[in-house]
């Protein structure tokens, strides 16, 4: 399998997360035309060795850093995931604001015309770098990319859902799996 597209990025606020509880998310809004969603998680493995020979590998997950190139950063969603103030089309940034937390979500087209649907669960996102360069003879697009940081939510531990349209199973969640911030609890709901 290989991807052969990215698009449907969206996000939604994270409410609430209690810790053993179910987390509330706002409903999903238009994030931005994706170009590429490049997501890293980071494992770390450490050997334990006795007897002159390795005997137990322990391996712990980390965070996951998101980085987002799109066609276009609107300010209204600059704004929201930045916790930035909006104001008649001016963005303020201040460094005593507080980004909130948010899920995000995209769809990978595949090469077999199926495809992975993903969301990452908690994360918060970076102010990004502005990059711009004076125009060439040639054309160049100079699109937009932002960073985000995202963990495991405290009510569930759950850092990232992915589903695969290619899998049968999935098919009673495919149409559905953008409406909310999509809760794995479903999975365990008797099917029709």
């Amino acid at each position: 399998m290989a991807y052969v597209g990215l698009r449907k990025l969206v996000y939604a606020k994270l409410l609430t997360d209690p810790l053993g509880g179910t987390p509330t998310y706002e409903e999903p809004k238009p994030f931005a035309k994706a170009i590429t969603a490049n997501v890293e998680t980071a494992t770390n493995s450490a050997t334990n060795y006795a007897d002159n020979r390795p005997v137990k590998v322990v391996t712990q997950i980390g965070e996951t850093t998101l980085t987002l190139t799109s066609d276009e950063l609107s300010q209204e969603v600059l704004s929201d995931v930045l916790g930035m103030e909006l104001k008649k089309g001016v963005v303020i940034y201040k460094q005593t604001a507080k980004a909130p937390y948010v899920a995000l979500g995209f769809i990978g087209d595949k090469d077999d015309d199926t495809e992975q649907v993903v969301w990452l669960t908690k994360g918060k996102f970076s102010v990004p770098s502005t990059n711009i360069n004076t125009k060439t003879d040639s054309p160049e697009f100079q699109n937009p990319e932002i960073t985000g940081t995202f963990i495991g939510r405290d009510a569930d531990e759950v850092f990232k859902i992915v589903g695969d349209t290619a899998d049968e199973a999935f098919a009673p969640f495919r149409d559905t799996f953008f409406n909310q911030v999509f809760d794995p609890a479903a999975l365990d709901a008797p099917t029709v």
